[in-house]
């Protein structure tokens, strides 16, 4: 039973070394991404006990063994983060600290059987990989909490009150305030840069809104001129058919100083490819922006909601 187990371990381990190289997933999932980075723990836990399994590795003071497992990860790690390098992919520190967290892990599981380990320096090395845990964890934690509060909340997609919900919202630049006639309630304030294209895009919502008739945009602007915001919703079928303009859903709307309402008839959504109908059932994408502003801008977005 402890060969096949050790089979299993080598084997997850080959697994795991063709995963990490080939440079991750690029899922719209965000939750598949998460789960796909966690990959590192596992992968370094593997490779710290195969380490241990070692006869040169067996023969040392667990100590001695503990930082010969720690530099091992740090050269393979950096080893990794640079082979994604050339091939294109950002260096990632929080991928080298989910690599420390799964070496300590397993190094808490070996220092249990090290019976002439002091047990000052297993409490350490199990409080370290409580805390590298608690790091490496985070992003996936909340990502699971706020998928389950996403799908709870719908048609709600989006209204701030827990702060959670900025990472469904991509921007350059943003942040949740309070409202500025309502201090109990939260907003996303959203600045708009003098860039071509400046804007945010809801990344992260339930696509199926086949069963309700129009989608709203609740929006507050303090600025005294007017803005035009132009909005694009668009589905799955438009990826893959390759971002045609006429494939989707584009107009433009006038924000003027306090509050706005954008109020989007989804038949019109539906219909708006030239040769097709748009998949309600299937959307994948919502964006808004605005084109080649003389000066920054700045909008509070309150709600995005379906009804």
């Amino acid at each position: 039973m402890a060969r096949l187990s050790w089979i299993l371990v080598c084997l997850l381990s080959v697994a795991c070394i063709a995963l990490l190289l080939w440079g991750g997933t690029q899922s719209h999932e965000r939750l598949l991404t998460e789960l796909w980075d966690i990959g590192h723990v596992v992968a370094f836990f593997c490779w710290t006990l195969l380490l241990a399994r070692l006869a040169y590795c067996r023969a040392l003071p667990f100590s001695q063994f503990m930082l010969v497992a720690i530099l091992c990860t740090v050269i393979v790690g950096i080893s990794i983060e640079a082979l994604q390098l050339i091939r294109g992919s950002a260096f990632s520190l929080g991928d080298l600290i989910k690599d420390l967290t799964g070496s300590s892990l397993a190094l808490s599981i070996i220092s249990y059987y090290h019976r002439k380990t002091p047990r000052r320096l297993k409490f350490t090395i199990i409080g370290i990989s409580f805390i590298l845990s608690l790091i490496s964890f985070k992003v996936l934690t909340m990502t699971v909490y706020d998928e389950i509060q996403m799908y709870r909340e719908f048609p709600v997609l989006v209204d701030f009150q827990d702060i959670t919900q900025q990472q469904r919202v991509h921007a350059k630049d943003m942040k949740i305030v309070q409202l500025p006639d309502n201090p109990s309630l939260n907003m996303l304030q959203i600045n708009f840069n003098t860039a071509n294209y400046s804007g945010f895009a809801l990344q992260h919502f339930v696509g199926n809104w086949s069963v309700h008739s129009r989608l709203s945009l609740k929006i507050y602007r303090q600025q005294q001129t007017s803005l035009v915001l132009h909005c694009r919703i668009n589905d799955r079928q438009h990826d893959r058919n390759g971002f045609a303009y006429n494939d989707r859903f584009n107009r433009q709307y006038l924000l003027i100083q306090g509050w706005n309402i954008i109020d989007i008839n989804l038949l019109e959504v539906k219909t708006s490819p030239i040769n097709r109908e748009l998949d309600l059932a299937d959307i994948s994408h919502l964006e808004c922006f605005v084109i080649s502003q003389p000066n920054r801008e700045t909008i509070f977005l309150d709600t995005i909601l379906l009804y």
